[in-house]
């Protein structure tokens, strides 16, 4: 009970602050954050680029949020707008737009504008340059704040206009902030478990920190094989759960169901285009020789998971030499200097240790003091 108090201690300080309550919020680093509110508050106009799963139209949406929380107003329908790009609606995409222009150059109108629109799935259309063309010359100041999203990179759209009118935030599995978020996220998620059931477990601590491990080590192996524009997402990882057996189930329809069939189809993509870059590893030997659970779980978890096989993908010939082997080590230190996962981790112990201890107010005091310093120290 004493660690649940803690916590909620915690949290409510965190959303005393609006602009630390979003990086509790989105787990992204708070530098970072503030760069990205820089740009949309400056310019107005930003595309957050990257794979698909790498948490862009949450992020869009966390940051429509918080402009408008900054312009006092309610988040609701009418003050924030969104557009959900499909193959099929550049030409409503195109009226919108030109609708909003109108709308920003005249003055009876202009009071009844969304004040930030989000436009999902950019990477369906054509041509930005045509979408946007009448859009760029608006009014600026009056012009609603713009967050787009796409699943390419910036030299998909190379028009320097476009370029120049907006500000592109790259996402990349590769580089922060999703490099660390799965491990903060999980992480988040183990420290709310345990609060919630009052319970510690090793096995599972060492399952959440071997899942981001092993989407590491398959989006090197896609490098590898293919490109970093088919690597893989956070997203699906994050919905593993918070107890032992469950985890491993859930992990077993995940590897069998969701990333064989996506990395076979990426790997036959990458020959195609790239030829053979790398001799073959399959990673489902990595998978089996790290896993975290208990021996006779291994043994079962090496039955039932699915291999991948070079001759599935075509690739005739290989070497099975460790020389110039697909996947790289996966560091163990990956979460060193990441300031947010260490200040999860100093909960983590302050919040377990306070459940051992007395609940009176000089021991209540000494846990919220070690809170406070963690918070201060990582946001």
């Amino acid at each position: 009970m004493c660690s649940l108090l803690l916590f909620h201690a915690w949290t409510k300080r965190v959303k005393e602050n609006s602009l630390d309550s979003l990086v509790f919020d989105t787990l992204i680093p708070k530098p970072i954050l503030q760069r990205y509110l820089n740009l949309l508050m400056e310019h107005r106009r930003i595309i957050l680029s990257g794979p698909s799963g790498t948490g862009k139209s949450f992020l869009a949406a966390k940051l429509a949020e918080y402009i408008i929380s900054q312009l006092g107003q309610e988040v609701n329908e009418h003050n924030v707008a969104r557009f959900n790009v499909d193959h099929n609606s550049s030409k409503e995409l195109r009226q919108y737009l030109s609708s909003l222009a109108e709308q920003c150059n005249s003055e009876e109108t202009a009071p009844h504008l969304p004040l930030v629109v989000i436009l999902d799935n950019l990477h369906h259309i054509g041509s930005l340059s045509d979408i946007f063309n009448g859009f760029l010359n608006c009014k600026y100041h009056k012009c609603p704040y713009v967050i787009g999203t796409m699943n390419q990179g910036v030299s998909s759209s190379p028009n320097l206009e476009l370029h120049h009118n907006f500000r592109w935030v790259l996402c990349t599995n590769h580089t922060e902030p999703v490099k660390g978020f799965l491990g903060r996220f999980l992480r988040r998620k183990l420290i709310e478990t345990e609060i919630d059931k009052n319970m510690r477990s090793n096995d599972l601590i060492k399952i959440i920190d071997w899942i981001p491990k092993t989407w590491q080590h398959l989006n090197c192996f896609l490098e590898a094989h293919s490109s970093s524009d088919v690597t893989i997402g956070p997203r699906l990882f994050l919905s593993c759960p918070m107890d032992v057996e469950g985890s491993r189930v859930w992990f077993t329809d995940l590897w069998n169901y969701s990333l064989v069939p996506y990395l076979l189809e990426a790997v036959r993509e990458g020959l195609q285009l790239y030829g053979k870059r790398a001799a073959w590893e399959d990673p489902s030997k990595w998978v089996n020789d790290t896993c975290p659970w208990s021996a006779p779980c291994l043994q079962q978890e090496a039955q039932s998971l699915l291999q991948l096989r070079p001759e599935d993908v075509g690739y005739d010939g290989y070497s099975s030499s460790k020389e110039g082997a697909s996947s790289k080590q996966v560091s163990q230190s990956d979460t060193e200097g990441d300031p947010l996962m260490n200040m999860l981790l100093r909960l983590q112990e302050a919040a377990n240790y306070s459940s051992t201890q007395s609940c009176d107010s000089d021991s209540t005091s000494h846990h919220e003091d070690q809170l406070d310093s963690s918070l201060e120290s990582a946001l």
